[in-house]
């Protein structure tokens, strides 16, 4: 059972996130080749001709990561010094920036809510303990809760940006579900037997359901009604899925080519159809590998990575393309090749995208090119 939890856990690493309370060391992290090429129409809404990213000079500082974005054109960003953290607000085309908010303990991870008027900050100063830290845009404190744990998984609702998903773990992989409410100031237990949960509406998150005494390839997807208590089936051998607002993304692999994975888009509240498409996979070992993505909510456009060929990961060597769907049309749209797999976080209005593990770079979807976001 230890070892299965283990495998879901770093399976649902690369899709959503495990905040582990250790430090960022990003020293073996592959780098991008930053190669592309031009295709498809440019967004006319974009920010403007005169605006032109100023990089983020971090050479003489300890440098954490960019947390995520504050507005469309400002993203926060963590600096550590001696042991204390502090996240600062930097707009990426004046180049000015201001402090933000300060803690007494290392930051770990943060997260913006759907409306990005939130933002959770995840810290630890102890191996098995952590606190959340819920500030609004102005940088003030609006929740604090502190809770014995070895890691933490956290999923905003998309739906109430002020309500959070917890799940902690202890060191043995036991865990225990929580719903934060930010508003109310007020953490509830749940008794959902699943970790890794995301939203499907305002009140009913979804899981994958492994079976705790097998290592399987797919697992049925389930759904679960906070109020109600209730449990339904949705889909049957999913390999991996993604939930955004008014979004849910399923892979499956299709029948003929078992080497490939069918990419389901549907709209969770209609429990309809919207489009779907094939996409080479490749093997990890136990697993199949699913590549990072996201999604565009204003734009009803789902942007993912997607390999040229199928094959074994560790001897794949042909790079990723980087596609949009657009969830509209059902048109889909090339915007760089030849690129690194790694993770993606699009502004609020999708017009920029931060890229790389620490969100090091950043990725211009007016000119189809990355740019280098931090110098360190």
């Amino acid at each position: 059972m230890v070892r299965n939890l283990i495998y879901v856990f770093m399976f649902l690493f690369l899709l959503a996130g495990c905040n582990s309370h250790q430090p960022l060391d990003s020293s073996n992290a592959p780098k991008s080749s930053n190669k592309n090429v031009s295709k498809g129409p440019v967004p006319t809404e974009f920010l403007g001709e005169n605006q032109h990213l100023q990089p983020l000079d971090l050479q003489k500082a300890d440098f954490n990561s960019v947390g995520d974005w504050y507005d469309d054109e400002s993203v926060l960003y963590v600096v550590d010094d001696n042991g204390n953290s502090e996240i600062y607000r930097y707009h990426l085309f004046t180049g000015e920036k201001e402090l933000f908010f300060k803690t007494t303990a290392p930051v770990l991870t943060m997260k913006a809510n759907e409306d990005h008027s939130m933002f959770l900050i995840h810290t630890s100063d102890s191996q098995n303990q952590a606190k959340l830290i819920a500030i609004d845009k102005a940088g003030t404190v609006q929740y604090e809760w502190t809770v014995k744990s070895f890691d933490l998984y956290y999923s905003w609702n998309p739906y109430n940006s002020n309500q959070v998903f917890v799940t902690s773990f202890l060191e043995d992989w036991s865990f225990q579900t929580h719903l934060l409410d930010i508003g109310a100031e007020r953490t509830t237990k749940y008794e959902v037997f699943q970790p890794f949960i995301q939203w499907l509406n305002s009140n009913t998150i979804s899981y994958l359901k492994w079976d705790q005494n097998a290592l399987d390839f797919f697992a049925p997807l389930y759904s679960y009604h906070l109020n109600t208590k209730t449990e339904g089936l949705l889909f049957e051998n999913i390999i991996s899925f993604a939930s955004y607002k008014d979004l849910l993304v399923t892979y499956e692999l299709t029948q003929e080519e078992k080497s490939f994975a069918k990419v389901g888009f549907y709209n969770p509240e209609k429990n309809k159809q919207l489009h779907e498409y094939k996409m080479p996979l490749l093997s990890d070992y136990s697993k199949w590998y699913i590549p990072s993505a996201d999604y565009v909510a204003g734009q009803k456009k789902f942007y993912s990575f997607r390999p040229y060929s199928t094959g074994a990961l560790d001897t794949y060597g042909e790079k990723f393309e980087l596609v949009s769907y657009d969830m509209s049309t059902g048109k889909e749209e090339v915007i760089l090749e030849k690129m690194d797999d790694q993770p993606l976080n699009f502004s609020p209005n999708g017009f920029l995208c931060l890229y790389g593990f620490q969100f090091e770079k950043i990725i211009d979807l007016k000119t189809k090119t990355v740019e280098e976001l931090v110098l360190f």
